[in-house]
This record gives C-alpha cells, structure tokens and sequence, in this order.
C-alpha cells in the first residue's frame, strides 16, 4: 500500500474568457441558419495541487462556478424575412465545472519562479438548465513563489467544450495558492 500524500497546495482563482454559442435563425422558406458567437465567460472557485511543492510535476484538481454570456441576436445578412428568438431576454447560464489534470514544470524552479504547461479534463456537471459539458484544455502559464508558503500563478488554456456540438475559446486562469508538505 501507498503512504499518504502529505504534500501539495490549495487556494482560490478566478477566470474569464470567452466561448463559442450559436443563435439560430430562420427564412422564409423554414431553412435554419446558423450565427457562430464568442461570448464572454467569467468565474470564481478554488484549486488543489497534489505533489510535492518542490517538484515540477503535479496533479490539479479545480471546482468553480462559471458563468457564460448568452447568444446575442444574430447577424442574419441578408436573409429575407429572417426570424429568430428573442436573444436579448436571455440571461447567462450558470455551471459548477469540475475539472482534474496535471501541471508540469518546464522551465525554471518550482520553489521560485516556473513556466508550466497544464493538461486539464473535466465536466461543467451542476447546471439548472440541463446545460451540461464536458470540456478538455491545455494551456501556458507561470507560478512565482511570494513566499515558501505563497504561490501566485496564471495560465492561459485553450479551452474545448462538448455540449451537443464541439466549441472552442481561450480562458485565463489566476489565483493564489498556498503550499504544504
């Protein structure tokens, strides 16, 4: 059996970004078009890292609330007499995202100041509009010590999202950790 893991870090982050959304409309003749969007997105939640704080490599385990703009109304061309919902009495759609992953130490100290590439999977699982996801980023990033205890970080990953169809969008992530062995 393995000893306990008694080494690692936890602390807040928030993100923002954007993300692809679709506002449908339709002719005359009942064709369905199609107006491909990036919305803004925004969040707040907390991160873990499993792994010793001196080594380039660890686990990330990430929960937070994630809010996405809307689809605005579309850009119809010209399209005759085109028809669509009324986008603008919608409002952001909410999720509590799950996501699991590693950071890896590239270049520099991890006791000091590192550039890490990050490889995360997850799930946008908690939503009130049956509006789940499961997304996949990798991202580039940097942590900087403060103190032994304190580390600041930020990574920017392209995020994949699958929710009835594949989108993209890129998402900053920052926060603060605070260290343990």
């Amino acid at each position: 059996l393995s000893s306990t893991a008694q080494a690692g870090a936890v602390g807040t982050l928030v993100t923002a970004g954007l993300h692809q959304e679709r506002a449908y409309y339709y002719s005359n003749y009942d064709e369905q078009f199609t107006d491909k969007q990036m919305r803004f997105n925004s969040g707040i939640g907390f991160e873990a890292l499993v792994g010793d704080k001196d080594e380039k490599i660890q686990g990330i385990l990430r929960f937070l609330w994630v809010s996405d703009a809307p689809p605005a109304t579309p850009d119809t061309g010209d399209t005759a007499g085109a028809e669509h919902p009324d986008y603008d009495a919608l409002s952001n759609s909410n999720a509590g995202v799950l996501g699991l992953g590693v950071q890896w130490g590239v270049l520099g100290d991890p006791s000091d100041k590192q550039l890490v590439v990050t490889s995360v999977v997850g799930s946008g699982f908690i939503t009130k509009d049956n509006s789940e996801y499961v997304l996949a980023e990798v991202g580039a990033g940097g942590t900087y010590n403060i103190t032994e205890e304190i580390q600041a970080h930020a990574n920017l990953a392209l995020t994949m999202r699958n929710r009835k169809y594949i989108s993209f969008g890129p998402n900053l992530y920052m926060g603060v950790r605070y260290l343990f062995d």
